[in-house]
């Protein structure tokens, strides 16, 4: 246990109830801590959420007023807004190739699925459909109960390709959204 005291006392943040814990007794902030825990119980937890992560507490809330109460906590209060892009539009480091993509609905594929990606991408140079999609349809051995995953998708430029993809593939369509670089 001496060894242990001499050396490495503090390696793993361990503190001995001895001197050693008065010392960090008198690092601790209680007017601090009981100012945050005065403010905690007040607000409505509906309005604002909480973080803590070692020594460094992290609040998230809609409500600026509401953030802006922290200044009597801390005097290093930084206020950080978040700005939500489009949910319907993906967003690439580089430019896309095309302006749209659909994806497929994770479900049981009709028999005809495979002949149908084969005649459209036949009759429309300009659809592409994803890699997977294509290696599940053409590249592994068939099997007639086969699923569509979630993840699978076809891209496109023209917005009205999306009624005929609605036309051959009724009800296996899911989100649509449009794909940009990002700003």
């Amino acid at each position: 246990m001496e060894k242990l005291r001499t050396t490495n006392v503090n390696k793993y943040g361990v503190r001995l109830l001895d001197e050693t814990w008065q010392e960090y007794w008198e690092e601790v902030n209680i007017d601090k801590i009981g100012a945050f825990l005065t403010w905690r119980n007040y607000i409505d937890k509906d309005r604002c959420m909480y973080r803590i992560q070692g020594d460094t507490v992290s609040f998230f809330s809609n409500d600026l007023a509401l953030l802006s109460t922290l200044d009597n906590l801390d005097d290093n209060v930084q206020i950080t807004q978040a700005v939500c892009m489009d949910s319907n539009t993906m967003y690439f480091k580089k430019q896309p190739k095309y302006k749209h993509r659909t994806y497929f609905k994770g479900k049981r594929m009709p028999k005809d699925f495979s002949d149908n990606v084969r005649s459209l991408k036949d009759m429309y140079a300009s659809l592409h459909f994803c890699k997977g999609l294509i290696n599940v349809l053409f590249q592994n051995n068939y099997n007639p109960y086969r699923y569509l995953h979630g993840s699978f998708f076809v891209e496109y430029n023209d917005p009205a390709m999306l009624s005929i993809l609605g036309m051959w593939f009724p009800n296996m369509l899911s989100k649509t959204y449009s794909l940009a670089k990002e700003p």
